[in-house]
This record gives C-alpha cells, structure tokens and sequence, in this order.
C-alpha cells in the first residue's frame, strides 16, 4: 500500500503550481515548473532519489515552495535518510505548514527510533481529525509494540473499519487478539489479511512492475527492479516481495526478502513460516526447522506452519514430535489430503518401530489412530 495517495499529491501539486505560476512567465518560473513536475513524476514510479533531486533545485530556485519542501521531505524519509527527514517535517511544524501530515510523518520516525510514547501522542492528536494516511495503523502498531494489547485492538477495529482494503490493519488485529488468548478471532483476522493482500500487490507500482517480469519468465530483470526495494524498514513491502519471489521459486532472491523482513519483525508467524518454506525448498533443513517451529509457536492454530514443521520433523525421523504436531494439523484441516497421508505414513513407520521395541501397547494405539485415518 502506497505510503501516500498520488491522486490527492497531484492535485495539491497541480494547484501550488497554478497558484505560484499564473502570472509568472519567465525562463525561472517555467524551470521550477520544470522541476516540480518531474518530482512529482519520479515519485508516481517510486523512484524518490530522482524525484528528491528535483525537488532541490526547484527549492534551491525558489526557497518559497512549500509544496516542494514537503515532497522533498517525503522522498528523504522513504530514502531512510531519516535525521534530514525529521529536520524538514520539524521545520514544517514550527511554520505551520501541513502539520498534520508532518505529524504523521514524524510519528512514523519516532515509531523507526523506538520512541513509542512519542508516536502515540503524535498519532492520538491526528486520531480525532479526518485521516491523514493509515495513522490509526501505526498508533495500533505503537500500542503493539508497548504490549498495550486491548488498547492496540480499539484502534485497530476502529483503523479496518475505516479502511477495509488494508490487510496489514487485519493482520496485526490478529496477532493482537492472540496475544489476548483470543483464538477464535485471531484466526478469523488472519484469513481476511491473507485474502486482501492481493491489494497491495496490485496497489504499488514497482512491485507491479516486478510481478509483470516474474509472471513472464524474467526473474533477472525482475531482481533488477525489486532487489533496491530491500532498502526499506516497511516490512510489509518487503513481505510482499518475498511473497512474489517465492510463488516464482526463486527462492534464492525471495530468502533475502524474508531474512530483511525478520529483522524487521522478528515474532510475525507468517515472516517466520514464509523464511522456514524458503530454506525448506533451498534444502536448508536446520533453518527450515528452527523457523516453522517458532511459527507454530508464534500461532498454535496456523495450519501451514504445523504442516511444514511436521514434514520437517518427519524428515528428521523424529518421529514423536511428528506424530504430535501433523495430528494438529488434521484436525485443523482434516480434509487436506496430503497431512492425513502423511500422518497416516509416520503412524506405521513408527509402530512397526516400537513392535521391534516390544512396545506393544504404544504400537496398537498408533495403529487405531492410523486406521482411523
């Protein structure tokens, strides 16, 4: 999901410049003009380097444009060039210029900084105007992050509710009410963020973009243009990246993807689910183990991640530990066809193993369980 919405930054554009250019006719003002146009171009196509070059030389022709000054600010922020970024959002506070955006924005660089009660008061003074971006989001994610838990599902209701397309709000309402021991709604939230995360995927361009090389076969080109993006601390764009990557088993460049988003996010199920599928293809067997088990730690009840750590497990012939977790993983999904068999197989190896232990007993319970299968 873009950070910002490029229709509503077009228009605010399109009016500073009819604004500031009306009257004006000379070589400068048609330079600035210039300037602000490409800016504004480069930052449609996410390219924020460029955009924020232009964005320089249309201030350095005209140190008035506050348009200018807070698009540059926006480009230096994505850049993760952050102590310039909060200098220019300060100084648009202190003139009153755009203060709820540069709120926003210096919410988000106290969230990147750790500096939880600042984002709070920050995000809580935009919580009652009419939305800025996805603040409730991130005072949600702030509330998180202080283990305010109940505190942290107000505000995400309230944040999905308003903005029902965003699975990042679902997903964290999900882990939120799990921290809560509440189960059942978890699991509900996840599903609703698996479902809508196709929206993200198709609301950025560059990813778009890079979806388009992968669909057609051209993983280099594709590592060409996405490969930059791993420069991030937005974990859900580096998410959406090792998911891309990975539906096109490139798995080599998808394990980058995961391994930035872990630092990011290091207790997300699903980071570590998507990482331990990752090395399980890669054939990195002790990473693929270590990263489905902490899953299924993270999420009892998710599915995917007690399949795969059971595979592992069975692969591992450690054959108690499989048995305990794949019979989860049936009874979450009892019609998937592939666990049962694979439950059904680890129950007679391992029964035939314990009758030449002479355990008979364990033996005809495995094998009731297996024929009831």
């Amino acid at each position: 999901m873009p950070l910002y919405n490029l229709s509503m930054i077009a228009a605010a554009l399109l009016l500073t410049l009819t604004m500031a250019f009306d009257n004006a006719g000379t070589e400068s003002t048609a330079s600035v003009r210039a300037h602000l146009g490409k800016g504004h171009q480069f930052m449609q196509d996410q390219r924020f380097k460029e955009a924020g070059e232009e964005f320089e030389q249309a201030l350095s022709q005209d140190a008035s444009l506050s348009e200018a000054r807070q698009q540059l600010a926006i480009c230096q922020f994505e850049l993760r060039n952050y102590e310039v970024s909060r200098k220019l959002f300060s100084q648009m506070l202190a003139a009153g210029e755009n203060v709820d955006l540069a709120t926003y924005y210096l919410g988000r660089l106290d969230l990147v900084e750790q500096n939880l009660e600042s984002a709070v008061r920050r995000f809580k003074s935009l919580a009652s105007a009419e939305m800025v971006r996805d603040e409730l989001y991130y005072l949600g994610w702030a509330y998180f992050k202080q283990e305010k838990f109940p505190l942290a599902v107000d505000v995400l209701k309230k944040a999905s509710g308003l903005n029902p397309r965003d699975y990042r709000s679902h997903q964290l309402l999900a882990r939120a009410y799990q921290k809560q021991g509440k189960t059942r709604e978890a699991e509900n939230e996840f599903s609703e963020a698996q479902r809508l995360h196709n929206y993200y995927l198709q609301g950025t361009v560059t990813i778009s973009s890079c979806r388009s090389f992968l669909l057609s076969g051209q993983l280099d080109k594709a590592w060409e243009i996405c490969g930059p993006l791993l420069e991030t601390d937005d974990v859900d764009k580096l998410v959406s990246i090792g998911m891309l990557f990975g539906k096109s088993q490139d798995y080599v460049h998808a394990l980058k993807a995961w391994d930035k988003a872990l630092l990011l996010d290091t207790d997300s199920p699903e980071i570590n689910y998507n990482l331990a599928l990752t090395c399980f293809h890669l054939k990195n067997m002790p990473r693929a183990r270590e990263h489905s088990a902490r899953a299924v730690r993270l999420r009892p009840e998710f599915f995917e991640a007690n399949a795969l750590y059971g595979t592992l497990l069975y692969m591992l012939a450690e054959d108690e530990a499989a048995i305990q977790v794949l019979t989860l993983a049936n009874e979450l999904r009892p019609e998937d066809d592939a666990t049962r068999k694979l439950l059904f197989q680890e129950l007679v190896v391992y029964s035939d193993l314990l009758v030449k232990k002479n355990d008979i007993k364990r033996a005809i319970a495995l094998m009731e369980q297996a024929a009831r299968l």
